[in-house]
């Protein structure tokens, strides 16, 4: 298959030398763009980033796959000429893999992945019983592997493809009052990087999005608090608190965030993916500031973690 992104940069240079490139660039007319647009399959779209995602990318000319539990949560997206797909992200991986034969016949192949779909569990960790910890895992992780490997043989045969994890600022930042879920994201992130190197030499290419504080539905309907709370936790009970009541007041336009990610994926392949990529004002501060007091933290401690080789042993770069 001839590489689309490639090819649209052949387009492109022509008309204007350029560094980045996007899909919501003012400077790129779809007329530069090639007759057959990419296939974007998107998972959990009935609400928040998901649906802004999809409508964004309806809206730039992408083909679009819209999935959910219920197909009339995404009618909508199906008036606007996605095609819409049932589908729980939680059945079992032969179920999966039903699905992504269906989807892959809808366009005839499929160029890029979102795993979209999630929720957030809330609370303090002692709070969280051991169901709905596997529970939040098994949506906001393990679902994503067995997703994406339901579509990794028809990415590895095409030897081209872009997978896009939506995660979170809270990887970084470990929020006391979502701390399952901030785990949930780190675990994802730790996922995306090593697909990243697995699958490069395929030409595959992997990325992890932190989102910030969006006006989407996750505080108001896509969250769950703990069955059981512990009135110790003042703080963290506090966080939940303030994260529902601000639902709807958030400093992020999630189209606005969804047109900056297309406008990245969408670029040509000669510039690599950002394996983790920061998307939101508060996203990009937050995070470099979180990066900040860990390498002060490491600085600071360094003198207990090293001196441990072997006799005449040296550390010369290397991993392991």
């Amino acid at each position: 298959m001839q590489n689309f992104f490639q090819g649209r940069r052949n387009d492109c240079v022509a008309s204007k030398r350029l560094g980045l490139i996007g899909l919501f660039s003012p400077s790129l007319s779809l007329s530069f763009m090639s007759s057959e647009q990419p296939v974007i399959l998107i998972t959990g779209c009935s609400t928040g980033f998901g649906k802004s995602l999809a409508r964004e990318a309806l809206r730039g000319g992408l083909r679009v796959i819209a999935t959910a539990r219920r197909l009339e949560a995404i009618a909508d997206l199906k008036e606007k000429g996605a095609e819409t797909l049932l589908l729980d992200v939680s059945d079992k991986p032969d179920e999966l893999e039903k699905f992504a034969e269906k989807a892959i016949s809808a366009f005839g192949q499929v160029h890029i992945l979102v795993n979209n779909a999630g929720y957030l569990l809330g609370g303090a960790i002692e709070e969280n019983t051991p169901e709905e910890i596997q529970a939040q895992f098994d949506t906001n992780f393990f679902s994503v592997i067995n997703v994406t490997n339901a579509f990794m043989p028809h990415f590895r045969s095409q030897r081209t493809g872009t997978i896009v994890n939506i995660s979170s600022q809270g990887s970084y930042l470990a929020i006391s009052g979502a701390g399952i879920y901030s785990a949930t994201k780190a675990a994802l992130d730790c996922l995306t990087q090593t697909w990243a190197d697995e699958l490069g030499p395929f030409n595959i290419r992997a990325m992890s999005v932190n989102l910030g504080a969006f006006r989407t539905s996750v505080a108001s309907s896509n969250s769950k608090g703990p069955q059981n709370t512990i009135q110790d936790y003042e703080a963290a009970h506090d966080w939940h608190k303030m994260f529902q009541e601000r639902s709807g007041t958030e400093l992020g336009d999630p189209n606005k965030a969804a047109r900056k990610l297309l406008d990245l994926v969408t670029l040509n392949t000669e510039k690599s993916l950002p394996v983790r990529f920061a998307l939101g004002d508060d996203a990009v501060n937050l995070i470099r500031k979180a990066l900040k007091q860990r390498l002060t933290e490491l600085d600071e401690w360094q003198s207990f973690g090293i001196g441990t080789n072997v006799d005449d042993m040296k550390y010369e770069g290397a991993a392991w």
